[in-house]
């Protein structure tokens, strides 16, 4: 059995997350998680974590399936599936001497003053740091759908570098002023986005790696995730897709740049 991730559909209530489903000598079949907004709001899930979640709940109806009871083709994320999902990829911090309870549901909230960027937080932010000015690395070839990211984040006011191949990217990612943010293709010319993680580990300052892809796969998303990429989105984004992803990025590695420096 091959589990297919389509893609998503966005409204103000909910995410929609598609799935085909292959299982010869069986016909396709299409399957749709619905996510609640409001799970991502509050912080309880991450924008990332939808594909993810949504898996898993198609995968269990699957797995329970028998010749008279078929999984329905609408599925909805439900308390439970959160708990679970949290219990596992977000596991509560053990205090020493006392015993884990409920599942930890950390909130979402606004970042520090000092790793806030006018752009990216929300409008009550405050600006960024002065003395360090966002600069993000585009690893794609021209004509394709990173040319809108492109434009998007130069209008919120990260600087921007376009290039086309690992080789080119080498010099940027291990000299004294490596970006804080890079997207990238699945694949490039001379190499594919692990390549890229595994060359930003080496920076002498962190830098997050976030995939781009199009056209979504489920697979492709574990596996960038589970190699070291901060995120992996699917192209084109929504301008409120595109602030919480560039947000979420910019306080980590900040946050990583602000401690490496306090421990040098």
């Amino acid at each position: 059995m091959y589990i297919q991730y389509v893609g998503v559909d966005s409204s103000a209530a909910s995410r929609i997350y598609t799935f085909h489903v292959i299982n010869p000598p069986q016909e396709p079949r299409e399957f749709t998680v619905k996510v609640q907004s409001e799970e991502f709001s509050v912080g309880r899930l991450k924008f990332q974590d939808g594909p993810g979640i949504s898996s898993a709940r198609l995968q269990r109806e699957l797995n329970g399936e028998t010749q008279e009871s078929r999984a329905g083709a609408s599925l909805y994320i439900e308390e439970q599936d959160v708990r679970e999902y949290r219990a596992q990829h977000y596991p509560r911090p053990k205090s020493a001497g006392t015993a884990d309870k409920a599942p930890w549901i950390p909130h979402e909230s606004p970042p520090p003053k000092h790793l806030q960027n006018r752009g990216y937080w929300p409008p009550e932010s405050v600006v960024r740091p002065a003395s360090e000015e966002i600069s993000t690395l585009l690893l794609y070839e021209s004509g394709e759908s990173l040319d809108a990211l492109k434009s998007a984040l130069e209008a919120r006011s990260v600087k921007v570098c376009s290039l086309q191949s690992l080789e080119e990217a080498r010099p940027l990612l291990t000299g004294p002023n490596t970006p804080h943010l890079v997207f990238t293709q699945p694949r490039l010319p001379d190499g594919i986005w692990a390549d890229v993680v595994n060359l930003a580990r080496k920076a002498p300052t962190p830098v997050n790696v976030i995939v781009v892809a199009r056209p979504a796969n489920a697979g492709l998303y574990l596996q960038a995730i589970s190699g070291g990429a901060f995120d992996f989105v699917v192209a084109p984004l929504s301008g409120y897709q595109l602030t919480h992803v560039v947000r979420c990025a910019i306080e980590n590695v900040l946050s990583r740049r602000q401690a490496q420096g306090h421990s040098t």
